[in-house]
């Protein structure tokens, strides 16, 4: 009972004022940092974009400010490859029912 004696209402109501303004500094300090990081990634794209001479340079070296990976060509996957993965698969299933019994 002597820390809650010790311990005023002002002075928790100070912490907790305290915490919030903390919170909304770092907040907004976080919303500015993503909205520079923005600016700097566009100005980015635009000097790869367009070169001294003002002729815009070739799709492929245009570098990409967020691609989500669903836009990304899936990767192509050899049929050698799928049959080793599906004997792979079988082997393992097979193991864990002998592993059953």
């Amino acid at each position: 009972m002597d820390i809650l004696d010790y311990i005023s209402n002002w002075s928790a109501l100070k912490w907790v004022v305290l915490v919030l303004i903390a919170g909304f500094i770092g907040q907004f300090g976080r919303m500015m940092a993503e909205a520079i990081i923005a600016r700097v990634r566009l100005r980015r794209v635009k000097q790869h974009q367009v070169p001294d001479d003002g002729k815009p340079r070739e799709a492929s070296t245009v570098l990409p400010v967020d691609v989500p990976p669903a836009a990304l060509p899936p990767k192509t996957v050899q049929p050698a490859e799928v049959s080793d993965k599906k004997a792979l698969k079988a082997m393992a299933k097979a193991r864990k029912k002998e592993a059953k019994k």
